[in-house]
This record gives structure tokens, C-alpha cells and sequence, in this order.
């Protein structure tokens, strides 16, 4: 007998289990530690950067504060012509503009584009062409309005082109007459002024802040001379979907942190874009660290699950030496092994067990033996006086309605039928005797049913003397008449086909045209454990299955498929075997 033995050995499986139990361990730990680390590290670079933009937000807020401060000083001196000339209004208005670098200049337009105050004394350009700058005509619309431009060059004086930017606002002021006019003022401002608010803001290596108007156009990028040469792209597109707030998105093969604010007086946008990449540096630093410490945890891991597994499987090894000694026939009883209480008791259990493996075996042998052939009996048992009690029954109706004739020739079938049914002990027959049986019973139940359905048998040439388990074919039949064809108005038809199934397997069908059955009573049928319908619907059909597989295995025995009022079709699929030779009958 040969020693059967597992993929693996308990030592190995031992240390296998340690090690993976500890390794996922650590490792679950180590992930959940990354994990927060990492949800850290994300969240305070998220917090950082919004806290930079907010900050250079704020001083930009600050800064136009300011120049509205100033745009308000002006309207309000610009409303007291009456009080101080104009060359007094204009000194005080210089003043301000010399003091600060950032401002260029401070013009006030009628609503015809002519200059009323100005704090440069430089050539202005024509009223026309001051009326046709987008300043001017965004400002225009009611008392109040102003309006910041983007970077643009100054188109203010005929001789000076600085690059500004220009907050103007429609108001209202007195003119040398004293009347109420309407008019612009606008502040022209270096660019350098708000630039320098944002190339201060770093955010990281190689993060920026740049601002757009309400229109998605930008106003200041630090890199806008790349942008122009189209040797540098901004996702613009994205900012536009997000009107304020936080968003992460890959642009151009990189993850960036994007923070969208909003600058309240200039009606601006101010964004500012970090790379996730600087962002998490430090978690690099960290995942190479933890990384170090989770192999060294593992290969003390390994190392350990090696020593604890080779302790407690050492005295299971003896055992299973013992126990190979005992496989090669050697029954004599076997010392005891030393180790854990456990092994101990195994083994004092392995040598009181030796001794009688030997008698056991054999009990086994002979029960198994003797519960088959029981088994097999007790089936055939159910189904021949389950049979019998139908058939007497057809025959005392036929006697009772005076048809000698009819008896006569069902007295007749009923001796051929059970001159095969007992076939001298024999619980194996052919498949021609099997199909003569129920030709024997259709004839009786034709009968005695006044021609209440037709029946045809066909059989494969070749096949007639391979062997079949005898009476599997007469209960399905019986079934299809007394749960099927007997409810019909019409004429009946059973039809029997016997052919060869390849590979090396036989069917023998049998199809009906009775009313059939629904899904829930045709899947109980073959169910050991399904309900038994009153008058006895499927248990000659279970029988017959359980007997198919007790003598052929569980890749045989029956299929069965029906429709409510279209019918049954039963196949019984029993393997091909040598044909043997038939039992001879007796005709009476």
C-alpha cells in the first residue's frame, strides 16, 4: 500500500502559517500607517498651499483696497471745484501718484473721452481713441461701476507705452460752472504692482500663482512669455468647471493640487497649482524607511516561524514515522511518542487502535458488501408490488366488465412480463427483454384503458443484447400513463427510443404527450429529500433513478425535462457495457 502523503509537511505548513498570519499583520499595520501618513502629509500640503494663496489673495484684496481708497479721494475732490481750483485739485492728486511707484498716472474723462484732471502733464490721445478702449466702455453703465483690465500696454499719452494695469469708474464730479457731470476716472497702475504679490508665493519646487478674469482669460501667469510662444500650456479648461475651491487633477503627465480662490473687488480669479509630487517628498523618504523595517520584521518573522514550527511538529514527525512502519503491515503495537500533551494522547490512542485495524477492515468490507445488496433489494422491492398492485388491478377490471378476450390476452402479457421480471434470479438482462417487458405491460394497459393512447418502441440495430439493470424502463412508462396521458381528452402517445449516446453510453427515452408538470414538482422528483405527491407521482421515477446510480455511479441515471400541457420526455442513461446473452422465454 502506498504512504499518501500531503502537498506539504506540518512543519512547513506550521511556519507557512506563522509567517503569514505575522506578515499580514505587519503588513496590514504598516499599510495603515502609510495610509494615514500619507492622508496626513496630502492634508497639510492641501492646507499650506491654500493658506499661501489665501494670503497672496489677501494682499492683493489689500492692494485694490487701496486704489480704491485712492479712487474715492479723487471723487471726492473732483466734487469741490467749487471750493479749490482745478490746478490745486490736480497738485493734490500728484502728490499721491509721486509718492507711490506702483501708480503711472490718474486721469479724469468726460463721458466724450476729454481729459478733465490729470496728474501727467504728457500728450493725451484723442477722445475717440480713449472712448474706444476697453476701460472706458466696460466702466460705462451706471454711477459706481469700475472695473479692473488685465496687463495691456498704456494707450493713455501719445509718447509713454508702459505695461499697466487700469481701474477705472464712472462718478461724478462739478465742472468750472458748477453743474453736476458724469464722467471716468481711471488709475493706471505698473504691473510689477501685482506681479510681485504673486512670484513671492512659492509653492514648492516649481508650483506658482497666476490670476484670470470672469472671462477664463488670464491676467497674470509667471509664465506668460512661454505661454505666448506656445512652449507652455495651462489647464485653463479645468479652473473654468471649478468656480471656487480645491480640486486635484493630472495635467500633462503630472498630479497637481489646485486651488481656485476669488479676489473680491477686482472680480479676478486667483489660482494657485502645486505639484502632488514635491507635495508628498516626504512620504518617499518615509516608504523607504518603512519599507527597511518591514523587511527586517519579516525576516525575523520567517526565522522564528522556522524554530517554533520545528518544536511542535518534531514529535508529530515520530508519530508519522510510526505510523508509515504501520502502513508497510507491521501491526505490532507501537511505543508511545513523548512531546505536547496533545501528540501524547494521539499516540497512546494510535496504539490501542492498531490492534484492531485488521478486524475492522474486514466488518467494513462485508457491511458495505451486504448494505449494497440490501439496498438494491429494497428498491426492487418498492417498485414490483407497487407494479403488481396496478396491473391485478387492470386485470380484475377487465374481469368484472366480462371480456374474456380482453383477460385472456392480459393474463397472457402478464405471464410473458413476469417470466422476464423474475429471469431466473438474474438482476441484469438485455435491453430487447427490458423493451419486451413494458411492450407486455403497454399491452395490458392499452387495454385496459379502450385504446386511450398508442405506444412505439424502437431499438438501434447492435444494441439489443447489451446489458441493462431489468425493470428501469416499466415505472416511467406507468408513470407517464397514470400522471400524464390519463387526464387527456385526446389520444395518448408513449413514445420509447433506445440509441447508443457516445462516449460509451446508452439512452433509452421516453416521451409522452400528457399534460406535463411545472418546474417545482419536475425538479422534486429525482430530490431525495422532496415532497411524496399524493398518489405516488415520482417514486417508481426515484427509484429507478437511485438504482441506475447505485449500480453505475453518479454519472448516470435519469434526465428529465416537461412542459405543462406539452408533455414528458424522460431519458434513462445507463453505460455501454459487453452484451450478454438473452434469457430464453417461453411463449404461452
Amino acid at each position: 500500500m502506498k504512504s499518501i502523503r500531503g502537498p506539504h509537511s506540518i512543519k512547513t505548513i506550521l511556519s507557512i502559517a506563522i509567517a503569514v498570519v505575522s506578515i499580514s499583520f505587519t503588513l496590514l499595520v504598516s499599510a495603515i500607517l502609510y495610509t494615514q501618513f500619507s492622508s496626513t502629509i496630502r492634508e497639510n500640503a492641501t492646507v499650506s498651499t491654500r493658506e499661501i494663496v489665501r494670503q497672496v489673495n489677501a494682499n492683493l484684496n489689500f492692494y485694490t483696497n487701496d486704489i480704491l481708497t485712492i479712487a474715492g479721494y479723487a471723487r471726492d475732490l473732483s466734487k469741490q471745484t467749487n471750493d479749490l481750483p482745478r490746478d490745486e485739485i490736480e497738485q493734490r492728486l500728484r502728490s499721491i501718484v509721486d509718492s507711490r511707484q506702483d501708480i503711472v498716472c490718474l486721469v479724469l474723462f468726460d463721458l466724450e473721452g476729454k481729459a478733465v484732471l490729470s496728474t501727467s502733464d504728457a500728450k493725451l490721445r484723442s477722445a475717440d481713441e480713449i472712448k474706444d478702449q476697453t476701460w472706458f466702455t466696460r466702466a460705462l453703465g451706471g454711477e459706481g461701476n469700475f472695473y479692473f483690465t488685465g496687463p495691456h500696454v498704456q494707450q493713455l499719452f501719445t509718447s509713454s507705452y508702459p505695461w499697466v494695469i487700469t481701474y477705472s469708474q464712472q462718478i461724478s464730479y462739478l465742472d468750472e460752472a458748477g453743474e453736476t457731470k458724469h464722467g471716468l476716472l481711471a488709475i493706471d497702475m505698473n504691473f510689477w504692482a501685482v506681479s510681485e504679490l504673486c512670484q513671492n508665493a512659492r509653492l514648492g519646487s516649481t508650483g506658482y500663482v497666476y490670476f484670470i478674469d470672469n472671462n477664463g482669460k488670464i491676467v497674470y501667469h509667471p509664465y506668460q512669455q512661454l505661454i505666448n510662444s506656445d512652449l507652455f500650456n495651462e489647464d485653463l479648461d479645468a479652473v473654468q468647471e471649478h468656480i471656487f475651491g480645491t480640486f486635484t487633477n493630472t495635467f500633462e503627465g503630472r498630479e497637481r493640487l489646485v486651488i481656485v480662490d476669488t479676489v473680491n473687488n477686482a472680480r479676478w480669479r486667483i489660482v494657485g497649482v502645486a505639484y502632488m509630487d514635491e507635495l508628498m517628498s516626504g512620504l518617499d523618504q518615509y516608504t523607504s524607511v518603512m519599507f527597511l523595517v518591514l523587511a527586517f520584521c519579516i525576516v525575523i518573522t520567517i526565522l522564528l516561524s522556522r524554530v517554533v514550527s520545528a518544536y511542535i511538529s518534531r514529535p508529530i514527525r515520530e508519530l508519522e514515522r510510526l505510523m508509515n512502519s504501520v502502513e508497510r503491515g507491521d501491526f505490532s503495537a507501537p511505543p508511545t511518542v513523548g512531546g505536547n500533551q496533545e501528540v501524547a494522547a494521539l499516540s497512546q490512542t494510535f496504539a490501542l487502535m492498531v490492534g484492531r485495524i485488521r478486524q475492522l477492515m474486514d466488518d467494513i468490507v462485508k457491511s458495505q458488501e451486504m448494505k449494497r445488496k440490501f439496498e438494491l433489494d429494497a428498491l426492487q422491492a418498492k417498485i414490483n408490488p407497487h407494479f403488481l398492485y396496478n396491473t391485478l388491478d387492470s386485470v380484475v377490471w377487465m374481469a368484472e366488465q366480462n371480456n374474456t378476450e380482453g383477460v385472456i390476452t392480459m393474463i397472457t402479457a402478464l405471464a410473458k412480463l413476469f417470466r422476464i421480471s423474475i429471469s431466473k434470479g438474474r438482476d441484469i438482462i438485455t435491453l430487447s427483454e427490458e423493451l419486451e417487458h413494458v411492450r407486455n405491460y403497454l399491452i395490458i394497459q392499452q387495454i385496459r384503458y379502450r385504446d386511450k393512447f398508442e405506444f412505439s418502441i424502437s431499438l438501434e440495430e447492435g444494441i439489443e443484447n447489451l446489458p441493462t439493470i431489468k425493470l428501469i424502463v416499466q415505472p416511467i412508462v406507468e408513470n407517464a400513463i397514470y400522471h400524464g396521458i390519463k387526464y387527456l381528452q385526446e389520444m395518448g402517445h408513449i413514445d420509447i427510443k433506445v440509441f447508443r449516446r457516445k462516449p460509451g453510453a446508452v439512452v433509452i427515452e421516453v416521451r409522452d404527450n400528457g399534460v406535463g408538470m411545472d418546474e417545482q414538482k419536475l425538479s422534486n422528483i429525482l430530490s431525495y429529500e422532496g415532497p411524496h405527491h399524493k398518489g405516488g407521482t415520482g417514486i417508481g421515477v426515484r427509484n429507478v433513478h437511485q438504482r441506475i446510480q447505485l449500480y453505475y455511479g453518479s454519472d448516470f441515471g435519469l434526465e428529465l425535462s416537461s412542459e405543462l400541457d406539452e408533455g414528458t420526455l424522460v431519458r434513462l442513461v445507463i453505460p455501454e457495457q459487453a452484451p450478454i446473452h438473452p434469457i430464453k422465454v417461453v411463449s404461452s
